[in-house]
């Protein structure tokens, strides 16, 4: 299974790209691939046009809607803006059909600085996986305190957090290969 993280941070000295980094090694300890898209260095400007009628696509785009179309499953990881995620998460997947994201299991995980872990932030993507047509994780990762929770290398600080962190992976892969096969065989028959 082929497993693609958008880490959607664009801010100098970010935190939450700890986190994708950390899920990033737990995926392929589990044996299968994983990919992080970071969207701190596509720089896509805002959405004037969809990528399919864009006359002139920016830089990295066609690479990136290959990528999402690649992906099995995906993982959507913001840190909570102001009650929600970030800009750069909307304007990518906005630039996308919604049918590159559909019947795909997708995860959600929102990273704070803060003691509450993001939660408006993770329900709010949640909906946005709805609203691209996947198929969205009821469980959520949420992730407080980033900066004890995680190094800058994506190792992990804080013992006790490993369990929040397996609990959403075995969740989000166990959906995910459910959704994976199902695809299959819709397509065999």
């Amino acid at each position: 299974m082929h497993i693609t993280i958008l880490s959607s941070s664009t801010r100098i000295d970010r935190l939450s790209h700890r986190v994708a980094l950390a899920l990033e090694k737990a995926i392929l300890e589990r044996g299968h691939t994983a990919r992080i898209l970071d969207l701190a260095t596509y720089k896509f400007p805002i959405m004037e046009e969809v990528l399919h009628r864009h006359p002139e696509p920016p830089a990295g785009l066609s690479d990136f809607s290959e990528a999402i179309r690649e992906s099995d499953a995906l993982i959507f990881l913001s840190p909570e803006y102001n009650g929600s995620y970030t800009s750069a998460l909307k304007n990518a997947v906005d630039y996308l059909k919604e049918n590159e994201f559909a019947r795909k299991a997708i995860g959600v995980v929102s990273v704070t600085s803060g003691p509450m872990g993001g939660m408006r932030g993770a329900i709010s993507m949640q909906q946005l996986v709805l609203g691209v047509s996947g198929f969205a994780l009821p469980q959520m990762l949420l992730v407080p305190q980033v900066s004890q929770k995680f190094d800058e290398q994506g190792n992990l600080l804080d013992p006790a957090f490993q369990s929040k962190t397996d609990f959403f992976l075995n969740n989000f892969i166990w959906l995910a290969e459910a959704v994976s096969e199902k695809k299959k065989s819709n397509r065999a028959e």
